[in-house]
């Protein structure tokens, strides 16, 4: 078994997904299960945006549970321009494994997001020049990654300027941590025919607000959806005229993300409760655990869809969930 250990729902469903697009049997869980038949495990610890001290020993807790398992190896997942509390989860980790070092690398080539001279580029751009240099919760106010990540003596970060820069070898004692992409040329296999899913409607909850300034809604308007915010009435006529529908906290005036997030989720329930025949979008790591909690599911088969940065996951009994993080755009052929 291997297993990942993500701070948030999305970035434990992204690479979920791309193990189950190499051909693993792979599930995404909430509380870590040992007992699972899966090859690989994602299991969301909630943390990111928890105090530092509460979040280490959460990964902690959940680091000793997963060892017990005995999984061949282990990655941590980190969001990646470093929001969160990435140096204290990767040393919460080394000090349960006992491993000697972390290489950590969160520049994800494939989508442009590189480490040169150890500074981060989004597109060319210095982090502290993009959007994310406005998020509600963890803003980047440095390109610098060791400024973003505090000193740690046993983390190393290369520069990442290619896919080609990410091929290392990893000793036994070195645990290896990042974001998509790192984890990818880790896991190697080969791509597996996708299973793709069929759903008569699509609703698409945009919890994010860095996607929201990058014109998501410009997007999924060209995409057949209609949008709505949190401003606007969702009628039950509109969504029985519709077969796709965005809702979006858009641009909140109040900066009490959560609470936005929880209005954002009511507005949701009463269209999808009790249906199997939606395929939801969730987009952003909070907006995904939000509804998922309400749901009150914490198990999740993976379908191997294959959609790029995208997981497909199913609860039990469920409606089909593709979850990504909110700043990457959807694949077009995610929501026919």
């Amino acid at each position: 078994m291997i297993a990942i250990i993500a701070d948030d729902f999305s970035g434990a469903a992204e690479l979920a997904g791309i193990a189950a697009a190499r051909g693993f049997k792979t599930e995404v869980q909430t509380e870590f299960d040992p007992g699972s038949a899966a090859e690989v495990i994602a299991v969301d610890t909630g943390t990111r945006l928890k105090p530092e001290a509460e979040a280490a020993h959460t990964v902690a807790a959940v680091t000793r549970r997963i060892i017990e398992a005995k999984p061949a190896w282990i990655y941590k997942k980190t969001d990646s321009v470093l929001r969160g509390h990435v140096r204290a989860e990767i040393e919460a980790v080394l000090d349960t494994t006992g491993q000697r070092d972390c290489l950590f690398i969160p520049a994800n080539p494939s989508k442009d997001r590189l480490i040169v001279d150890g500074r981060y580029f989004v597109s060319g751009v210095p982090l502290d020049q993009t959007v994310f240099a406005h998020d509600p919760d963890d803003p980047r106010r440095s390109a610098v990654v060791r400024d973003l990540l505090g000193e740690s003596a046993r983390i190393r970060t290369p520069d990442a300027r290619s896919l080609e820069d990410l091929n290392h070898s990893i000793a036994p004692a070195t645990l290896a941590a990042g974001a998509a992409d790192f984890f990818g040329v880790l896991l190697g296999g080969s791509p597996v025919p996708p299973a793709r899913v069929r759903a008569e409607v699509s609703l698409l909850l945009c919890g994010s607000l860095a996607a929201w300034e990058t014109g998501r809604a410009t997007q999924m308007t060209e995409r057949g959806f209609t949008v709505r915010t949190l401003t606007e009435s969702v009628s039950a006529d509109l969504w029985q005229q519709t077969r796709k529908l965005m809702l979006a906290i858009g641009k909140p005036p109040s900066v009490d993300v959560a609470r936005v997030t929880e209005q954002l989720i009511d507005s949701a329930l009463p269209l999808v409760v009790n249906r199997s025949d939606v395929r939801i979008g969730l987009e952003g790591g909070a907006t995904a655990m939000a509804f998922i909690r309400r749901m009150g599911w914490t198990r999740f088969e993976v379908i191997p869809e294959g959609h790029v940065g995208v997981g497909s996951l199913r609860p039990p009994g469920g409606p089909i969930l593709c979850v990504k993080p909110g700043s990457y755009p959807w694949p077009r052929d995610c929501f026919p």
